[in-house]
């Protein structure tokens, strides 16, 4: 009804609610529903004030053994529930915690993430001051509607909230708590399993889960989450409940090294983790104990804060000062709601890396280095330098820039059986070799002018250091012009070994063999990086394209022509068997 002056309040029809709850249910991961269950139980227990909180992430045993089913239940000995809040709260998008929560709309989340992906229903049992009452939230698709599921009575009398007895009652409950459980899509779900596509162990998945995704868990709460869970119940080793830790402590658990650095409005922490860690290399964003926007080493994030190598032991979490989650809580935003972008932070990190860093990834690269090519290389190639200055190029020195902020980012309907589960109790020719009397251009301090610092740095890798590149031949970093070559490509190696073949019964050819490779396959990389940069601001020629022309695929393929380089590498062996006759 419009009021004096006219105003109409906004009104959501039932199925436009139901759209909405779809809507925001897309957005978040298929994982999501894990982290706000766990935020609501943690909230409700710190709501006590008391110490000794307990919060239990198993299968609802009361099901489990009255129809062999399998599904899953968050247990809290938290502060509860009336019958009073749980018909507020439930059956809307209100918030379930306190004005003075971290996030406006905290206990939407839970709702969202899980009423669409358990139609069949999401079961609440609370008790508030030694009162318990039930209700089940689920979908009805001939109305196309989420809401509360009444319960018949004898005389055909619907409620919509059941009144618990204390043999209903979890183990850990006693006073005030709660139990929320996950029916499915169907009956025979077995809600304990991974979403569909994730691709995670069943056994360890939920205790996975909450440890790469909380960063630290608050004390005086302890978090038991059940492994094994259909294993066999009377052997420990194999089920048991465990206790999560957050991702902190397994990463100072796992590291020989860590710190903490500051950025321009955020903080730096970071870890070099021991060799044969359980955790592997990432970067990701930190708010709140909250981990974000996970990259793995496989990424080019680390390689943009000056990880050359050892990706896979280098983990670096950026907290942001100005940053909120977003509603879906699946990332960061700015305060103004602007995507965050990492370039500022990678910059200053890269210039100022800690110590124990760069000394970590000179070591690597000591290992694994080879002999630098890059002198003869350029010499040579300073002599056709206007080749690689085609009309409209930007000399690479000038053209280091920062990377683009990043875009961004049929149920059953047996009310009968969720009723019944919910009564269940808790839960070669030759080829003229080129001269290197030629001298490439030097400014009056000595180094190489702007024209020859267009031909990148090549450091050489292998696969235990450089996971990213198993089965590729090199990666491209423009922020640092570096290419990191990978020595165990198969097509690096098959080239040694074809002339390793071809000279067996000549001495002294081995060092000459693995050099002369090694060199045809550096100058074919900074030829063709420096020939595809060499495109930047040419018609038909966007960013995209330059950024698919250096991609690791695309320098693998450039490296895989073989009549030059065969033919290049078996002068220079003849040559030097030559010179020793």
């Amino acid at each position: 009804m419009a009021d004096q002056i006219g105003f109409k309040p906004t009104m959501v029809n039932p199925s436009g609610l139901s759209a909405l709850i779809r809507n925001l249910g897309r957005d978040c991961t298929p994982d999501q529903y894990i982290r706000e269950f766990v935020k609501n139980s943690i909230e409700a227990c710190q709501r006590t004030g008391l110490s000794g909180r307990q919060i239990v992430l198993d299968y609802n045993h009361g099901i489990a053994n009255k129809s062999g089913l399998y599904k899953l239940t968050f247990i809290d000995n938290g502060d509860g529930m009336s019958l009073d809040q749980m018909n507020n709260l439930l059956n809307s998008l209100s918030a379930s915690g306190s004005t003075a929560n971290e996030h406006a709309n905290y206990g939407v989340g839970a709702k969202i993430s899980s009423l669409t992906r358990n139609h069949f229903g999401v079961h609440y049992e609370s008790w508030k001051e030694g009162a318990g009452h039930a209700i089940l939230i689920r979908y009805n698709s001939k109305f196309d509607v989420f809401g509360m599921q009444g319960y018949p009575d004898a005389e055909g009398k619907v409620f919509y909230a059941r009144k618990l007895v204390d043999a209903n009652k979890p183990a850990i409950v006693d006073q005030h708590g709660t139990c929320v459980t996950l029916f499915g899509m169907y009956l025979e779900q077995d809600t304990m399993l991974p979403p569909d596509g994730m691709g995670s162990n069943p056994d360890t998945w939920l205790i996975d889960y909450l440890n790469r995704r909380f960063f630290s868990l608050p004390a005086g709460v302890e978090i038991l989450v059940r492994v094994g869970y259909a294993q066999d119940k009377t052997n420990p080793t194999l089920n048991y409940l465990t206790r999560a830790t957050g991702f902190k402590t397994i990463a100072d658990e796992q590291s020989q090294s860590s710190g903490v650095m500051a950025l321009p409005g955020a903080k730096a922490h970071w870890w070099i983790l021991k060799p044969g860690a359980t955790i592997a290399g990432q970067s990701a964003l930190l708010n709140q104990g909250e981990i974000f926007d996970v990259s793995d080493s496989r990424s080019s994030r680390l390689a943009h804060f000056g990880i050359l190598v050892g990706r896979n032991r280098i983990i670096i979490l950026i907290e942001p000062e100005d940053a909120v989650q977003n509603t879906a809580r699946t990332n960061l935003v700015r305060t103004d709601g602007s995507w965050i972008d990492w370039s500022g932070w990678q910059d200053e990190f890269r210039k100022n890396m800690p110590v124990e860093i760069s000394t970590f990834i000179d070591s690597l690269l000591t290992e694994t280095t080879q002999i630098s090519h890059r002198q003869a290389i350029t010499r040579r190639l300073s002599i056709l330098k206007e080749l690689f200055l085609l009309s409209g190029y930007l000399q690479l020195k000038a053209a280091f820039r920062k990377p683009a902020a990043p875009p961004p980012p049929s149920a059953v309907e047996d009310v009968a059986s969720a009723l019944d589960l919910a009564d269940s109790g808790p839960s070669s020719p030759e080829l003229p070799v080129p001269q290197e009397d030629a001298q490439p251009e030097r400014n009056e301090e000595g180094d190489l002018s702007e024209e020859d610092s267009l031909f990148p740095n090549v450091e050489w890798t292998n696969e235990d250091r450089s996971p990213q590149l198993v089965g590729r031949a090199a990666e491209y970093s423009e922020l640092t012009n570096t290419v990191l070559a990978n020595r165990d490509f198969k097509g690096f190696e098959d080239l040694v070994q074809f002339f390793t073949a071809k000279y067996a019964d000549t001495t002294q050819v081995s060092e000459t063999i693995s050099s002369s490779v090694n060199e045809a396959i550096e100058q074919a990389l900074m030829e063709c990086v420096a020939g595809a940069l060499s495109l930047r601001g040419q018609a038909h020629w966007g960013e995209h394209h330059i950024s698919q022309a250096l991609s690791p695929e695309a320098l693998t393929t450039a490296v895989m022509q073989r009549y030059w380089m065969v033919s290049y590498v078996d002068q220079v062996i003849r040559n030097q068997l030559a010179q020793q006759r």
